[in-house]
């Protein structure tokens, strides 16, 4: 996957200067979750705060958040960049999103209302109603993706399970961004979506379960895939 030379050209101005350490920290997050800021870029504070006319202050503090999440790591005398992981990583991760995703939908599952349902029916309407020749398909597609999972997961009503599993999916959300728009792959996992969301809307928690793991492997085994296929 080719790093741009300067990848700050990729980000847009800071929508909220009013607020200028959580616009930074969410302005720098949503940059390298939507694949802006690739894995492997160098996050330069200089160039970002005079790109941007912001001082290095609010850059450091969402730096340190971003670190703390596992977004960028900190490299001796080279400064900041967003973090790259490599296949056994990126497996590690999957196998836990596996675990805790099953756990998570079984719980949402049980745990879900009439409320629950519609809204999550709605996300994915709204994929089915995406036109595919569009040339912003491959970005609102994973952006309404996202949206799918933590609405299903925060139907379990567990603040700290929908925290863990945001975090784990968080880590390989960049790769998995990039994939979709180097490929456009994107029909099995709609319907891996739907056999999903019957089985939540139908109340089958084991189901749920069991499809919710599947799906997390299937998307490790082609995204690992179609990285080794271009080393």
């Amino acid at each position: 996957m080719a790093i741009p030379t300067d990848p700050v050209n990729n980000l847009q101005p800071n929508p909220n200067p009013n607020s200028l350490p959580e616009a930074t920290y969410s302005w720098l997050r949503e940059g390298i979750q939507s694949g802006a800021l690739p894995p492997g870029s160098e996050l330069r504070q200089e160039r970002i705060a005079k790109k941007f006319g912001i001082s290095r202050v609010p850059i450091r503090e969402a730096m340190s958040r971003l670190q703390a999440e596992g977004l960028v790591e900190l490299r001796p005398r080279r400064g900041f960049a967003v973090k790259s992981l490599d296949v056994a990583q990126i497996v590690e991760i999957f196998e836990l999103r596996m675990v805790i995703e099953e756990h998570a939908m079984m719980t949402a599952t049980v745990m879900r209302s009439e409320r629950d349902v519609a809204e999550v029916e709605a996300i994915l309407n709204k994929m089915g109603e995406l036109d595919k020749s569009s040339p912003t398909y491959l970005s609102e597609w994973p952006e309404l993706n996202r949206q799918f999972h933590v609405r299903l997961i925060a139907s379990a009503n567990r603040e700290r399970l929908s925290k863990i599993a945001a975090n784990l999916s968080d880590a390989v959300e960049p790769y998995i961004r990039l994939e979709s728009h180097l490929t456009g792959e994107v029909e099995q996992a709609e319907l891996q979506h739907l056999a999903i969301f019957e089985a939540f809307r139908q109340g089958d928690a084991e189901r749920a379960g069991r499809l919710s793991r599947d799906h997390c492997a299937s998307t490790m085994y082609r995204l690992i895939g179609n990285i080794k296929n271009k080393q």
